[in-house]
């Protein structure tokens, strides 16, 4: 399996993810909300880049079923009913309902999987479920870290290096790896035994509990905290197995 990881957004093209399983990584925190509302019921997730797309989208789905979700800056956007939280994300607030979510870094990927095969949401707290996922698709791979505000991020790059580390010594296939993928999956077994305080350590981390968000980045770095398998699914992202 050739497995392809960028640190960042900004170098992929379309072309390089056509036929391939794509998992797209947003740890702090869009991927970890985007488990905790389909694992709380929500019947949807809709991801969308700007908050102006995401009250449009809302206004043809419909404002009884529709939930404005999202973030700039850490915080929630003006008018919209959750922010980006993971712990907002309960079964009284969202089960039956459909997401539309807009956040600073982790949605934007998504209009990039059009030509992927399959586009997975991928964190630390669903890591086991994806890897395996990955490994049974069969397909080449694309991790695509959302990175903050364009640059890299510890907490992202760890995650894809998991995910790698649990295709090749758990799993057990064999993969080629462009140097990304190398420094990732180097990344993650130096820090193999504090991931949690790396992450909390890191700059987006740092930047969370300054806003009070202590409880999110605690969450976020839950190994397999929220075990579910959400995969993009014409436009909407799903619960694997629906």
């Amino acid at each position: 399996m050739r497995a392809d990881l960028f640190l960042v957004p900004s170098p992929v093209v379309e072309q390089r993810l056509a036929g391939k399983t794509l998992v797209l990584i947003d740890v702090l925190r869009a991927s970890t909300t985007i488990c905790q509302a389909l694992k709380a019921g929500a019947r949807a997730v809709i991801p969308v880049s700007e908050p102006g797309e995401a009250a449009e989208m809302r206004a043809k789905i419909g404002a009884e079923t529709g939930i404005l979700g999202g973030e700039r800056q850490g915080i929630k956007i003006e008018n919209f009913d959750l922010g980006n939280s993971p712990l907002e994300y309960t079964e009284e607030k969202v089960k039956g309902k459909t997401v539309i979510l807009t956040t600073s870094n982790g949605t934007r990927g998504y209009a990039r999987g059009s030509t992927s095969k399959l586009t997975i949401t991928g964190a630390l707290a669903n890591i086991s479920l994806v890897a395996q996922k990955v490994a049974d698709a069969g397909q080449d791979l694309v991790i695509l870290c959302a990175g903050q505000d364009g640059a890299f991020s510890i907490e992202d790059t760890l995650c894809g290096g998991m995910i790698l580390h649990k295709l090749q010594s758990e799993i057990k296939i064999e993969m080629e790896l462009n140097d990304a993928a190398s420094l990732a999956l180097l990344l993650y077994r130096s820090n193999i035994r504090s991931l949690k305080q790396t992450i909390a350590r890191g700059e987006h981390g740092r930047f969370l509990r300054k806003l009070g968000f202590e409880n999110d980045v605690d969450l976020a770095s839950e190994i397999d905290a929220i075990p579910v398998l959400p995969v993009l699914k014409d436009s909407r992202i799903i619960l694997e197995q629906e």
